[in-house]
């Protein structure tokens, strides 16, 4: 924990950034492609353990089918737990367990703990990366950027998770011609 807090205290925002998303990315299974919506429900149902979906749907104006597929992920991913509500049989609380509650207070460690500050940072980068569906790659990319000011795109790409160039390649190239960067060297 004090070792945690000195190297919170030493960083600079940008590798504070780059580190609270490779912890999101830890809480969602190792996972970088996946959204930041989804790393935002996570959040959200750490905030408020034992919601249930109506209540997550209430709290961040999600379509029940969206919601839905998202649960259903994080389910299976083992992210979350379900348990029948003691107010009503039809409805199951969610928890988050494992893994992704130890990701999380990670995560949540360079926010003093506060949820609303994490899904604020999470939002933010949500709103700056202007896609439909941004990563968590996308927000790496991006803080990556950020802590480097002026980096070469290989050097970039070299600082993400284990995955297929092409991936790299591919979500480099949409934030690029999105118009979120721009001036990123192409040479090594």
């Amino acid at each position: 924990m004090v070792k945690d807090l000195a190297n919170n205290a030493m960083a600079t925002d940008g590798q504070k950034a780059c580190l609270v998303i490779d912890h999101l990315v830890e809480a969602l299974g190792n996972d970088p492609s996946s959204s930041l919506r989804r790393a935002l429900i996570l959040t959200d149902i750490d905030h408020h353990p034992g919601t249930t979906q109506a209540e997550i749907m209430a709290r961040m104006d999600l379509h029940k089918s969206a919601l839905n597929r998202e649960i259903e992920w994080l389910f299976n991913y083992g992210c979350i737990m379900m348990q029948d509500s003691a107010k009503d049989a039809r409805t199951k609380t969610l928890h988050v367990c494992g893994y992704s509650k130890k990701g999380l207070d990670s995560a949540l460690e360079y926010f003093k703990s506060d949820h609303q500050k994490l899904k604020n940072f999470i939002v933010l980068y949500t709103k700056v990366l202007r896609q439909e569906k941004p990563t968590l790659r996308d927000a790496k990319i991006l803080a990556y950027l950020y802590n480097k000011k002026v980096a070469s795109k290989a050097e970039v790409l070299n600082n993400l998770y284990d995955a297929p160039t092409t991936t790299d390649h591919r979500a480099f190239g949409e934030i690029l011609n999105a118009g979120v960067i721009k001036g990123v060297q192409d040479a090594a």
